[in-house]
């Protein structure tokens, strides 16, 4: 059941605002907003027709997507076997532990094969 919808319209200009305000924006009169009543439809707030989406089932099954090797074994196998291009890998831990250098060698790799590579560091 959809909630009751109260909306404030100016009563000088007509103008309509979500929650009550002294003063009109529109036209700068103060206490000219009345309270109505707006009768909830079922839809309401859904503009345009929509397009139905198919839902398709999990049965089957996919390839794998094309990995690229980093040449770090332990680092490939935590992957899934390398890196999936055109996607990210958040790596976190303790600060010393190595992150940084672990992702600058296996960046280094990955562009020595001809690979393009991006490298995003940043604090918390």
């Amino acid at each position: 059941m959809a909630k009751p919808v109260a909306r404030y319209v100016c009563q000088n200009c007509g103008a309509a605002y979500p929650k009550w305000v002294g003063r009109c924006e529109a036209c700068g009169e103060w206490n000219t907003l009345v309270e109505e009543a707006v009768e909830a439809r079922p839809g309401a707030g859904r503009t345009g027709a929509g397009k139905r989406v198919a839902f398709v089932g999990l049965q089957g099954t996919a390839e794998p997507p094309p990995r690229a090797v980093s040449g770090i074994a332990e680092l490939d196998r935590v992957l899934g076997g390398g890196f999936v291009p055109a996607s990210v890998v958040l790596v976190g831990g303790d600060p010393g532990i190595g992150k940084s250098t672990l992702m600058l060698q296996a960046a280094a790799t990955l562009a020595r094969a001809g690979k393009r590579v991006m490298y995003v560091s940043g604090v918390v």
